[in-house]
């Protein structure tokens, strides 16, 4: 199913397209079937009455973020020994919004939607889609919120410290004032992974519907207005990975560009890659370098609606620290502001 499907109609993620009683904003499997597991994958609604429930078939233990009328986000977690959850009650009567994230990433488990259930004399209310400006946002952990709140760095991953929501990506996207799709995953690289594998990586991962599922073919009818791809972290992790690197980083844009004739790709460093640790690899200096080499060579094939943003790096004296030494939502909050800032450059939003 295309990225922002309706339940009942289907529908663009642009405002003023056809009217659905759910828009689905991410990477489902179809509209009889909503499966979902990238992280990131949002569901929206508008609907009457005083309260929504949700029902979910959960095939792990995931955490989503709810927002109710554009309120603050609250916690709801998930797990396979349940499937209807309240997401609000005792609301003014009247018309309401709802919003769905997931804050887990895909191997925390595949989840089916099965229906938003709204209070007695309540229902759904058929909308456009929300919102008009899109961002795909392409990456590892960093990505994916890995262990943002978490009091680290010494906490190990868990489904209830990481939190996508409040990943610089997310962040950036609510900035703008755009819809963002995730296709994120811890430990990914562009060439190779954390642990220095070269087979499966995110331009094979990329293709999926769902991330852990070969067969689950995505359809790449959705074409968002920028593309951020933030790879480079993992593959770096077993020492300096060099041309093949680079190779693989140029490979993937080439790729991106087939996909998407018309999508801004914005190439991004940042922030747990240092020139400090280890001491005298400057991976920070040589990541740079080689992205920037990758960027260029698009730029000499004529292809100029390509560029390059520097996140920064992460100050865990300033900024405290997430599990297994990520960012914390502090690092997270400045990575998106340059990433908002760079694609309100290049793109005049």
């Amino acid at each position: 199913m295309s990225s922002s499907s309706g339940s009942s109609s289907s529908s663009g993620a642009g405002g003023g397209g056809p009217m659905a009683e759910v828009h689905f904003i991410g990477r489902f499997t179809n509209e009889a079937d909503p499966r979902f597991a990238w992280p990131g994958s949002t569901i929206v609604a508008r609907f009457s009455g005083t309260g929504l429930d949700v029902r979910l078939a959960d095939a792990g233990n995931n955490h989503f973020a709810v927002v109710i009328d554009d309120g603050p986000p609250t916690d709801l977690a998930t797990s396979s020994a349940k499937d209807t959850y309240t997401l609000a009650a005792n609301l003014p009567a009247g018309e309401h919004t709802v919003l769905l994230e997931k804050r887990t990433e895909s191997f925390v488990g595949v989840v089916q939607f099965k229906g938003f259930v709204p209070a007695a004399g309540g229902a759904l209310v058929p909308t456009p889609a929300p919102w008009t400006r899109k961002i795909e946002l392409i990456g590892d952990s960093i990505t994916c919120g890995y262990g943002n709140t978490g009091a680290g760095p010494l906490c190990p991953f868990s489904p209830e410290t990481e939190d996508e929501y409040s990943a610089y990506g997310a962040i950036a996207a609510r900035k703008l004032g755009a819809a963002h799709v995730g296709v994120s995953y811890s430990g990914i690289g562009v060439y190779r992974d954390y642990g220095g594998v070269t087979e499966n990586q995110m331009p094979v991962r990329f293709e999926r519907t769902l991330a852990d599922d070969p067969a689950s073919t995505w359809d790449f009818s959705y074409l968002p207005d920028v593309v951020v791809v933030n790879l480079g972290t993992n593959d770096f992790a077993k020492g300096d990975p060099g041309q093949a690197y680079v190779d693989a980083l140029s490979g993937f844009l080439d790729k991106l560009r087939g996909h998407y004739p018309n999508a801004y790709l914005l190439c991004a460093v940042g922030s747990m890659l240092s020139d400090s640790y280890p001491s005298g690899a400057t991976h920070l200096t040589k990541a740079k370098q080689y992205v920037n080499t990758a960027v260029e060579s698009r730029k000499t094939k004529g292809d100029t609606n390509v560029g390059f943003v520097d996140l920064g790096e992460q100050n865990s004296g300033v900024d405290g620290i997430g599990c297994d030494y990520h960012p914390s939502v502090a690092t997270h909050q400045k990575m998106a502001d340059k990433l908002a800032a760079a694609i309100q450059t290049a793109k005049g939003w």
